[in-house]
């Protein structure tokens, strides 16, 4: 008798896998906000994000619970994208313990370009590992000196 392989946590039996998941994780209200924020930038199908805010004085059993349950929510069969606030911090420190290649990435420092392209790379059908790469270089990209960007803008011919 042949016992067929689990399936993986947030996907049901016999169905697809979906794409990666998205969770933004931060302290206090900033994961809900970004998420929010995308919903209003881009609202078709706004499911494919999921955030996971932890409270200031939440005991660090209960928040590592919840994230848990989070990532479990999030995947849907080709594994999650964590993105956290800062690295070092709680969020991303507990965030460490469900690290697993090829299955769950962490990315920290999340802004909002991160997040929208976090979804579009879920949403083409990219790896959990690629997402995170890609979305390292596009944090770094999208931090910008005004000043810096108009003097530039204003050399090129």
């Amino acid at each position: 008798m042949t016992v067929p392989p689990p399936v993986p946590a947030g996907r049901q039996a016999g169905r697809p896998a979906g794409p990666v998941g998205i969770l933004v994780v931060s302290h206090g209200p900033l994961a809900a906000a970004l998420k929010e924020t995308v919903a209003v930038l881009q609202p078709e199908e706004t499911s494919d994000v999921m955030a996971l805010s932890l409270a200031w004085d939440e005991a660090p059993e209960k928040a590592s619970s919840r994230l848990e349950k989070a990532i479990a929510a999030a995947d849907r069969g080709r594994g999650v994208v964590l993105m956290t606030d800062m690295f070092g911090g709680t969020p991303s420190n507990l965030a460490l313990a469900f690290l697993e290649k090829d299955r769950v990435e962490i990315v920290s420092g999340v802004n909002l370009p991160m997040v929208v392209k976090a979804r579009a790379m879920a949403r083409d059908g990219k790896e959990p590992r690629e997402i995170a790469h890609a979305l390292v270089e596009k944090g770094r990209r999208a931090i910008q000196a005004a000043s810096e960007a108009l003097e530039t803008e204003r050399r090129v011919p």
